[in-house]
């Protein structure tokens, strides 16, 4: 385990509980720690720049870039904190052991040297990550042994991206060296900065270091060190001969001749006659590779898995007991937050049974190292040695939420009755009134997990019989009563309760663990997700486990071909999508039946390439029942043809139906809709064969694509049409489409780029034109086309993209195509996409009936193939777009999600507001002119515009002050402020669109600008203030305002304040919510009227307004800014979009994310609104495009699960997975009856 804590060392970080000490140097303390979720972390608390503004500042610069860095060769940057006076910085934790002990050996454990293949790939790993921080910027500066962790997936490089802004000042200036001395460059030790040539130099010393389990220089004091460092040259005959070249390079004295991570990735990697090649291309190729093949051994086990071992290890009745000791050493503070204290042993065994008292003590003993026992009897005190468990093990962390409010109300008996006992038991000194009934209260309340011990019980009767003498009441009496049967019940019932409740503790215990363990795996492998967010419901159906359950059933993710055996390149599936066809790199073929989840026997081959170039195409007939497969295997000259063949296979028994007689180069083949024939491309025609007969079966459509390699031939999904091109490069070029039936050409019309694509039956013509390279904004570029056959125009804008390869697959209905991992409606409109939270290249390969796709990944992991379900949390295929799709669009949206209102600045009519009903997705009227008759000259276009419910009026507000009511359906405008003073900033309507709330912001006077920022509220039934002062007024711009949904209470971000006021009467409620990190930008009321969102830069918080208390852990999902909050009617969840362009859905209760994040906006998200069924919400983006997402719950998400999964949980499974005690259970009883 870690170190212990150390007397001053903090038990909290922000809101992270610290377990202990993972190391400490002359850049800071690194702690052990757990998340508000549980979640292990490593929070690095800096020390020597607290009084530094400018070290601070470019600390958090470095920090930025380093989180912008590829997670899966370093530790991911989670969150950072940089104001004094404690900056921190908290980073993944990674499980395994660092290379320093692997090597040396630590806790028992052997020392091993690594060669061979293993040192092949931990220079892989450690070069590969080097290779993304230097794309980032970020220089390590601290490369060592200790800072490579060998995690389960390879090795993974902790604490880089610090030691840069640290600085590494040379001795004279800076008093040491930030580093670690037997590491450090040459240059540095010359006084010079460490840039990215000092983190390669360090990366060679590591290699010997591994190799040989000696340190690359010697010495013991620093004169040594450094002169060994500038005069020797390492004995490197330890390492292979392919890295020994590589070695000595990287620790060259002169850092100029030593190469980059790049270069030594690609050498690395890559055949040398490849080149360095694309830097994504390499670290993904380097990602592959970097897993190490001996087995992986685990670090420091999590303190949830410690108290959890040490729970199960007692038996019932003292299983019982283990909230009691531990709630005893939690207090609540009166905001909410928590703290730790020392149990004195003399109260915890203050029992009037003595075996009970034994087994408290047996309690504590179990759970050593967590709880330590300090002191000397009779002054014994429990402490809670890892204050992070509170946060660590979900079942305490459960305890403490469920008596939350009773922690604070114990602690208060606790405290008065040493009291009452120090002072003799006077009368004087028992609890009276208010505190009495509130000690009554939580005393005889049902299934708390405290009790009572004699002393805290005989003051409590003491107490009340004072009462009773005082009253002399029957009521009073009857209390006394009540009061002393119930204690009297707790303090001689505790064995009976254990066996109640120790079954039922056990299985909430085991079902919230299963439930975080579902969200692990929801990335990675969604049935097995599927499969343990069932069991946790199956095992005690809890708030978690609901969540869990949701979370599956609203991710599109529905399974990843784990087993597959292949390195597939490309993927069919039959018109049902239950079964695959799917090329590999090999060119043999895998056939997968998707609803088992498994390859349907051995890979089956078209030919054993016998040349370098092979060609090859795969289709399945639309019932799944023939296989097809064309290809061309080329000699060296390109020319000479080496092997042929275009083959047909009887899927069900796998075996050859037999040839077509096809001449040239068979390169392409395609079904048609009835199976019954296939369109062959032989490199000179297009002809359909009969299956049945195999033999041609109409007329050849000829082309020149084996002379000209600038034809393209594209074969429509049903073989039906056949789309020709010819990409001149000089502008645009004639598509032509043919009729295989016939043989005669349909259309012809002028298109831009090359046909790569062609939509069912021949309707849409999709091309691909490479970008000028001066119009690049990054390598690879091209802009996608699509035509619509029919009348030859192209629809909607072109879509610039990197993956013109990956264009074509469309829906089975035509309606939709695939553009890398994006989908479009054949319009032109962006209407969804896939592996949003899935990290790697993506691009859709099939379309495997109506609503699922299978996509593949280049990324080189074991997961290349995935399936997806585009109906789930995906857009409507028609969004109300009102906008330029080149230009923002201020527009507005009731609160009811019925109305929009949008300027008309970028159509070409007269300048005015035009409204929408979103509904049907259509205008509502004829604009209304900013010229209206009562409307005052606008000295500026508006800024903001806001909603009454339904749209019967509406508010716009501009950056010269002026603020203008406008009636829509009178098409007429009234003042209500005519300026000039700052802009208006902010402005919410209060929800029956009777109040205005307004905030300012900037003010110009000549050429000074000052800030106006003022809080007033407006009645627009009369137009007037209601108060002639502002509610408040400041230097500091108004950024947010929310009205609750009562209207009763109003909200206003103010710098990183956020201010509340009481509506009716005007008055402010104190105090201000305040030590938020970033300017409050949205805000946005639960319906519960008391729980306030609050988005600061790409976080949102949870606070309750009326307990003055944060809610939760605090939410961060998006890479950009939050720009948009909204809660479900329900207030059981949170929408946030962001200027990511993605909108996230937020479980309230627990703050975890339901589903992946949709994806679908080309701009800044701008508005959130549910309707009232929680099953459509409407959002709008920059454009002031309109997008209706289907959100609905499903009724059995369980049943979604085992879908997804097609399998049950088996018993081996269960035991890796479910806590002990707790028999096997068919979680899908479902499928496994089935089978």
């Amino acid at each position: 385990m870690p170190d212990r804590l150390e007397p001053g060392d903090p038990q909290q970080i922000g809101e992270f509980w610290l377990s202990g000490r993972l190391g400490a140097g002359g850049q800071g303390v690194v702690y052990d720690a757990y998340g508000p979720d549980g979640s292990r972390v490593a929070v690095k608390v800096l020390h020597g720049a607290q009084e530094s503004p400018r070290e601070l500042a470019r600390m958090a610069a470095e920090a930025r870039a380093a989180q912008r860095v590829a997670s899966f060769c370093t530790a991911t940057i989670l969150q950072v904190r940089l104001e004094p006076p404690r900056p921190y910085i908290v980073s993944e934790y990674i499980d395994g052991l660092s290379l320093q002990d692997t090597v040396n050996g630590t806790g028992g454990r052997p020392g091993r040297r690594f060669a061979g293949d293993d040192l092949h790939r931990l220079g892989i790993g450690i070069a590969t990550a080097l290779a993304a921080i230097h794309q980032a910027r970020v220089v390590h500066r601290d490369l060592k042994p200790g800072n490579v962790m060998l995690g389960p997936d390879g090795p993974r490089l902790i604490d880089f991206g610090i030691a840069r802004v640290l600085d590494t000042h040379s001795a004279t200036e800076g008093g040491g060296f930030a580093g670690t001395l037997r590491y450090m460059a040459p240059e540095v030790y010359a006084g010079q900065r460490a840039g990215a040539e000092a983190d390669v130099f360090a990366w060679g010393a590591i290699m010997v270091f591994a190799a040989t389990g000696e340190h690359a220089f010697k010495g013991g004091a620093l004169p040594e060190i450094a002169h060994a460092i500038r005069t020797h040259d390492p004995d490197l005959t330890a390492l292979p001969d392919a890295l020994r070249p590589l070695v000595a390079a990287a620790l060259a004295k002169d850092p100029l001749v030593r190469p980059s991570a790049r270069a030594i990735l690609a050498a690395l990697t890559r055949d040398p006659r490849e080149g360095a090649g694309d830097l994504e291309d390499l670290v993904a190729a380097g990602a592959a590779q970097a897993g190490l093949r001996s087995r992986w051994e685990p670090g420091d086990p999590a303190l949830g898995k410690l108290a959890e071992d040490a729970y199960t290890g007692l038996p019932p009745r003292a299983q019982s007991l283990v909230p009691e000791v531990f709630l005893r050493c939690v207090v609540a503070g009166e905001d909410g937050s928590l703290a730790t204290r020392p149990v004195p042993a003399a109260e915890l065994s203050d029992r009037d049974d003595p075996a009970e008292a034994r087994a408290l003590e047996q309690v504590v003993h179990a759970f050593r190292p967590l709880l330590a026992v300090t002191g000397e009897h009779p002054d014994e005190q429990i402490v809670l040695a890892r204050p992070a468990v509170l946060r660590a093990w979900p079942r305490l962390r459960s305890w403490v939420e469920d008596e939350r409010d009773g922690l604070g109300v114990h602690h208060r008996i606790r405290q008065a009755a040493r009291t009452w006992a120090d002072h003799g038991r006077r009368g004087g000194d028992v609890l009276t009134g208010a505190h009495l009934d509130e000690a009554v209260h939580w005393a005889t309340l049902a299934g708390r997990h405290q009790t009572l011990n004699r002393l805290e019980r005989a003051l409590l009767d003491a107490s009340t019989r004072a009462r009773t003498a005082r009253s002399r009441r029957i009521r009073a009496a009857a209390a006394v009563l009540a009061v002393t049967t119930v204690v009297s019940l707790t303090a001689t019932g505790w064995a009976i309760r254990a066996q109640r409740t120790s079954v039922e503790q056990r299985d909430i215990a085991a079902s919230r663990q299963l439930a975080a363990q579902s969200r692990q795996f929801a990335g990675t492998a969604p049935d097995k997700a599927a499969l343990l967010a069932a069991a946790a419901h199956d095992v005690r159906e809890t708030r978690e486990s609901r969540a869990a359950l949701l979370n599956i059933a609203a991710n599109p993710a529905r399974g990843v071909l784990r087993d597959y055996r292949g390195t597939p390149v490309s993927v069919t599936a039959d018109r049902a999508g239950r079964l695959l066809a799917i090329r590999n790199e090999d060119h043999t073929i895998a056939l997968w039946d998707v609803r088992k989840q498994r390859q349907i026997g051995d890979f089956l081959r078209l030919f054993r390439p016998s040349g370098p170039w092979v060609a090859m195409s795969v289709a399945l007939s639309p019932d799944g029942r023939t296989l097809a497969a064309a290809g061309t295997a080329v000699d060296d000259d390109g020319e000479t043809v080496v092997n042929r063949a275009v083959r047909l296979w009887d899927v069900r028994t796998r075996r050859p139906l037999g040839d077509l007689p096809v001449s040239d180069r068979p390169g392409s083949v395609v079904f048609t809709s009835d199976g019954r024939s296939v369109a062959v491309d032989n490199g000179a025609e297009v002809a359909l064969w009969d299956v049945r007969t195999r033999r041609r079966s109409g007329p050849a459509v000829a082309h020149a694509q084996e002379e000209n390699p600038d034809v393209s031939v594209v074969i429509d999904p049903r073989a039906t049409t056949v789309a020709i091109g010819e990409e001149t490069g000089d502008g645009p070029s004639d598509a032509e489409l043919w009729d295989l039936t016939t043989g005669r050409r349909t259309a012809s019309f002028p298109v831009r780029g090359k046909v790569v694509a062609l939509g069912p039956g021949g309707r849409t013509v999709v091309t691909a034109e490479v970008l000028p390279a001066q119009d690049l904004p990054s390598a690879d570029r091209s802009d996608v086309r699509l035509y619509d056959v029919r009348t030859g125009r192209q629809r909607g804008r072109a879509v610039s993209t990197s993956h013109s390869d990956d264009v074509g697959p469309f829906s089975p209905d035509g309606r939709v195509v695939a553009i890398g991992a994006q989908l479009w409606e054949v319009g032109g409109t962006h209407v969804g996409s896939i592996g949003a939270d899935v990290g790697g290249s993506l691009s859709v390969a099939a379309f495997a009936g109506e609503d699922t796709v299978v996509s593949l990944s280049k990324d080189g992991t074991p997961q290349a193939v995935r399936l997806w379900d585009v109906s789930v949390h995906q857009p409507g295929h028609r969004p109300l777009r009102v906008g330029h799709p080149d230009g923002d669009l201020v527009h507005g949206v009731s609160a009811d999600g019925r109305a929009l209102v949008t300027d008309n600045t970028m159509s070409d009519g007269p300048p005015g507001f035009r409204t929408w009903d979103v509904t049907a997705g259509r205008e509502t009227g004829k604009p209304v002119p900013l010229s209206a008759a009562g409307a005052p000259p606008l000295a500026d276009l508006p800024d903001l515009i806001a909603v009454a419910p339904g749209g019967r009026s509406f508010v716009t507000g501009n950056h010269y002050g002026q603020l203008t009511i406008w009636d829509p359906a009178a098409r007429r405008g009234f003042t209500l402020k005519d300026g000039p003073e700052g802009r208006i900033s902010a402005m919410a309507l209060s929800p029956d669109g009777s109040i205005l709330a307004t905030g300012g912001g900037e003010k110009s006077q000549g050429t000074e600008v000052s800030v106006d920022g003022k809080v007033q509220l407006w009645d627009l039934r009369t137009r007037t203030l209601l108060t002639e002062r502002p509610l408040f007024s400041s230097g500091t711009e108004v950024s947010a305002l929310a009205f609750s949904p009562d209207g009763e209470t109003l909200a206003a971000g103010i710098g990183r304040t956020v201010r509340l006021w009481n509506v009716s009467d005007r008055r402010q409620l104190t105090p201000p919510i305040s030590g938020i990190t970033d300017q409050a930008a949205v805000l946005a009321f639960g319906p519960d009227n008391r729980t306030l969102a609050m988005a600061t830069g790409n976080t949102t918080v949870l606070w309750d307004v009326r307990a003055r208390r944060q809610i939760g852990a605090p939410i961060t999902g998006h890479s950009g800014r939050v720009t948009a909050l909204a809660f479900s009617r329900d207030g059981s969840t949170l929408a946030t979009g962001g200027d990511d362009h993605l909108v996230n859905l937020w479980n309230v209760t627990d703050q975890s994310r339901i589903g992946a994040p949709l994806a679908g906006h080309t701009g800044a998200v701008r508005s959130l609104v549910f309707d009232a069924a929680m099953t459509t919400l409407t959002t709008s983006d920059d454009e002031a495009t309109l997008r209706r997402w289907n959100i609905a719950r499903p009724a059995d998400p369980a049943a979604i699960a085992c879908s997804i999964a097609g399998r049950t949980l088996t018993r081996a499974e269960w035991a890796q997975y479910v806590a002990p005690g707790i028999g096997y259970r068919d979680v899908c009883p479902s499928l496994s009856q089935g089978r």
